[in-house]
């Protein structure tokens, strides 16, 4: 009995929290999607998007559904050479269960004056953990 006990304390201590597992998780996404983004390469970007008729992006003037809609908005908007470079800070991430969370942060985009200069702002995200990891089902984009 006192091995067992032992045991489960081993790993109830070893096992990350849902909230820590979420957070680092979420923050690895985030991070390959500024890499992909930073690189030019819009197909590594969306991966980060659950591949779904589902998933939606909201701007401050439309909400866009569905995995390849989302995907021809931004391939129109941004084309490689002229993505700026993308960062995030603030992040905070708030688990939903065990495979959704909530996760707000600040992003900002520099780039030239000519290819619209730097820009930035808030934003949130509702995120699903598949078998494949975490992606991206909302995203609010103002």
């Amino acid at each position: 009995m006192v091995i067992l006990l032992a045991t489960v304390l081993l790993v109830t201590r070893a096992a990350p929290s849902g909230a820590a597992s979420a957070q680092s998780g979420v923050a690895a996404l985030l991070a390959r999607s500024a890499d992909a983004w930073n690189h030019g390469d819009l197909d590594a970007f969306m991966k980060t998007y659950e591949d779904s008729p589902q998933t939606e992006y909201i701007s401050s003037k439309a909400i866009v559904r569905g995995y390849a809609a989302i995907r021809a908005r931004y391939a129109g908007h941004y084309h490689p050479g002229q993505m700026g470079t993308l960062s995030m800070s603030d992040l905070t991430v708030r688990p939903l269960g065990s495979d959704y969370a909530v996760a707000t942060a600040r992003w900002h985009l520099r780039r030239p004056a000519d290819k619209g200069g730097n820009v930035g702002g808030l934003f949130s995200l509702v995120l699903h953990r598949n078998r494949d990891g975490w992606h991206i089902i909302t995203d609010h984009t103002p």
